[in-house]
């Protein structure tokens, strides 16, 4: 299911971007990895284009001046800073009310967004230097950061004084991963015995995994790319190594599922750290935000069965575009105006996110995500659910993945 609308929006949104746009529409750009990382590409477009459908079915954006409709476009970065940075000046010159992106080349995007006055929300990447306001003002996170993933990452495993490894790749997602879990590992005195670093997209990473191996590691911990967390468990069992595989939120991608469908037993030992899908008001608001996207946007489906019935992605990385176009249809309506105003307006509004969390941001406070609320999810078969050994993870509900 997520590869179909990929096609779709690429052949349909990849010439013009904001083709049927006019001046008093609110325009939404679209800029993510669709061609290189299909499942980030695709949950930030699906969540960004359910809060433009509901807000049109609503007359659109309220303004002092009067209703405006939104238009989105979907522009392929393909993983390039260089092109990210393209698609930000053509986000500009289209005078775009906001840009959607997955956070690659956020330093050069904030050079073309932050003279513009356009806000851009990252809804993936959670590098700690991606979020500075007093020096890139238009970059805001509407995704979880890395810094407490890693944090939670180090206090989860630091009890059993264990003996990490560490991979990450050479994506910026992967470089600054590795920085937060370095930092982590040595607040809370966990030893690394292993740094091995991997091309983005591996499809063997047996030399980095024998490293980590033989340099007497019992933990292994990969930030990297789904096809490198992919390689470095094919790697492991290659090896008939029976170690812990540790990832960030990549280890949820559908591609580790598909790739390893004939060894569901291989991922009984990866654990990823990523955010809870539910809040503390319960699981009901993400349940009726569920019902509500599958109902418009359809299920989406993994590409492997378990039980006899299809695994299903529930859409919780999708809530974070959502939320961002809902808090820009807010603000704009306060601020009456994109820019400068609609900017100042970001720095005070605040709405009820997808699952109930609160979502909104400071003059000095960029981060839409709260630091406690990382969780760690274990596979059982190709559904994922919370771990029963972390004290806030052991208190969330298992989400249905399996369609009925």
């Amino acid at each position: 299911m997520w590869l179909v609308p990929l096609i779709v929006l690429v052949s349909a949104c990849s010439g013009g971007g904001s083709q049927g746009a006019s001046a008093d529409d609110v325009l939404v750009v679209v800029s993510a990895p669709m061609s290189t990382e299909p499942w980030i590409g695709t949950f930030i477009e699906q969540g960004a284009r359910l809060a433009v459908d509901e807000l049109n079915a609503h007359g659109g954006v309220t303004t002092p001046s009067g209703a405006r409709r939104v238009k989105l476009a979907v522009l392929d970065n393909a993983g390039s800073p260089a092109k990210a940075a393209a698609n930000a000046r053509k986000a500009v010159d289209d005078h775009a009310a906001v840009l959607l992106t997955d956070g690659t080349g956020a330093a050069s995007v904030a050079s073309v967004t932050d003279p513009a006055h356009l806000p851009v929300f990252i809804c993936f990447e959670g590098g700690d230097a991606l979020i500075d306001p007093s020096r890139w003002p238009s970059l805001f996170r509407m995704a979880p950061a890395n810094k407490p993933m890693a944090r939670r990452l180090a206090d989860y495993i630091a009890n059993s004084r264990p003996k990490v490894g560490v991979i990450s790749d050479d994506s910026t997602y992967g470089e600054q991963g590795r920085d937060a879990l370095l930092q982590a590992f040595k607040i809370d005195e966990v030893e690394v015995v292993a740094d091995q670093k991997a091309p983005t997209r591996s499809s063997d990473l047996t030399t980095q995994v024998l490293a980590a191996r033989q340099a007497g590691a019992d933990r292994l911990v990969v930030w990297a790319s789904a096809s490198d967390v992919i390689a470095a468990v094919q790697a492991v069992h290659a090896l008939g190594w029976k170690v812990p595989i540790y990832t960030g939120p990549t280890g949820e991608d559908p591609l580790v599922r598909q790739r390893l469908a004939e060894h569901p037993d291989w991922l009984d030992q990866v654990i990823f750290v990523s955010f809870r899908m539910t809040s503390e008001v319960g699981p009901r608001p993400f349940e009726e935000f569920r019902a509500n996207y599958e109902a418009k946007m359809g299920v989406d489906l993994v590409g492997v069965h378990q039980d006899g019935k299809q695994v299903v992605q529930p859409p919780d990385w999708p809530m974070f575009s959502y939320d961002a176009v809902r808090l820009i249809a807010a603000s704009l309506s306060e601020a009456g105006a994109p820019g400068k105003p609609l900017m100042e307006a970001l720095n005070k509004v605040s709405i009820t996110g997808a699952n109930g969390d609160y979502r909104g941001y400071g003059a000095s406070q960029h981060e839409g995500v709260n630091p406690s609320d990382m969780y760690f999810g274990k596979f059982r078969g190709f559904v994922f659910e919370p771990v029963g050994d972390d004290p806030l993870s052991d208190t969330l509900p298992s989400v249905n993945q399996l369609q009925d």
